[in-house]
């Protein structure tokens, strides 16, 4: 099974209106609610795909406790460790005039070094029945910045193989790390990717940003979501790009989780990285024509994938 592990979660509420005013009282034409945070978009994801996972990670509080009846509900399996406060509550407006969406969430879940023990204990007794394990997310208030690395060592002297999905500081401290607790996968956006290089660095592509940091900090491969330009991945066996199909975007909360739960769980049943790229890329697409966070099926995602083009090379235009 592919082990998820979301140490900030969220509970996304996400709402429909056309032409968002501020200052004005704007009617929203429907809603969904849905438990999220990176990992937890990717569990969801390869649960509805009838692909075997376990959530994992931090909750806290009522919107917690909430956030755990609803993937109860959805029939996700899952465990957490319950931390301080509250899980963050996000709230994702789309505004269907405009074709654009703003998330806006509040840090309101608070750790410590014990709950950062026992989310290790629980991951370590779930790593003999893990074939990949996903780390996923911003690091919540309490922690420091290299807890991935702690975690990643961990799977690492397990020999289970392990997807990061982070930015900012928590990025940046993990791929310092030495070889024992660096991830086999990362994978970013193009903003985070940028964001690792110098300000005043020659500008360059996409892929190859991507090949200087797989060499740079000695990870098996660098995967990048480019929206709806699709995805690259510099790996130790060569480059690909995957180009998804055109589609009317309806709500892209969740996208890039499922390509990093769709990754895991192809490279970890022995697909090579064109078939990987085309199942990721191909959940992604699915995920962004439906309402709801990360929410797909396995017939959409079976219709697509055979529209998803994957080509040698990681260059992007």
């Amino acid at each position: 099974m592919i082990v998820t592990v979301t140490p900030n979660p969220t509970l996304d509420r996400v709402v429909f209106v056309r032409g968002f005013r501020l200052g004005a009282i704007v009617r929203g034409e429907r809603e969904t609610l849905t438990p999220s945070g990176k990992g937890v978009d990717a569990s969801l994801v390869l649960h509805a795909l009838g692909l075997p996972t376990l959530a994992t990670g931090l909750q806290a509080g009522r919107q917690g406790r909430l956030a755990v009846e609803l993937l109860t509900e959805l029939g996700v399996p899952h465990e957490f460790v319950w931390a301080d406060g509250e899980t963050r509550h996000a709230l994702v407006l789309v505004d269907l005039e405009a074709g654009a969406q703003s998330t806006i969430s509040v840090a309101t879940l608070r750790a410590t070094q014990w709950h950062l023990a026992e989310l290790a204990a629980m991951i370590e007794r779930y790593l003999p029945q893990a074939r990949f394990v996903v780390l996923a997310g911003s690091l919540p208030n309490g922690w420091p910045v290299d807890a991935y690395r702690r975690l990643i060592g961990i799977c690492r002297d397990s020999g289970v193989p392990t997807l990061l999905d982070t930015s900012g500081a928590a990025l940046a401290a993990t791929l310092a790390a030495d070889g024992g607790s660096l991830p086999d996968i990362v994978k970013v956006n193009a903003a985070e990717l940028e964001s690792l290089f110098p300000v005043d660095s020659q500008p360059r592509l996409p892929g190859e940003r991507a090949a200087d940091l797989r060499l740079r900090s000695g990870c098996n491969a660098v995967v990048v979501t480019l929206g709806a330009a699709g995805a690259i991945a510099v790996t130790a066996e060569g480059a690909w790009r995957a180009i998804p199909p055109q589609v009317d975007v309806v709500n892209d909360a969740g996208a890039g989780d499922a390509l990093a739960g769709c990754l895991a769980w192809a490279r970890s049943v022995g697909q090579d990285w064109p078939a990987a790229l085309r199942l990721g890329v191909a959940a992604a697409v699915a995920v962004v024509t439906t309402p709801g966070t990360a929410a797909c099926d396995r017939a959409s995602v079976d219709r697509l994938m055979p529209l998803v083009r994957v080509e040698p090379g990681a260059d992007s235009r």
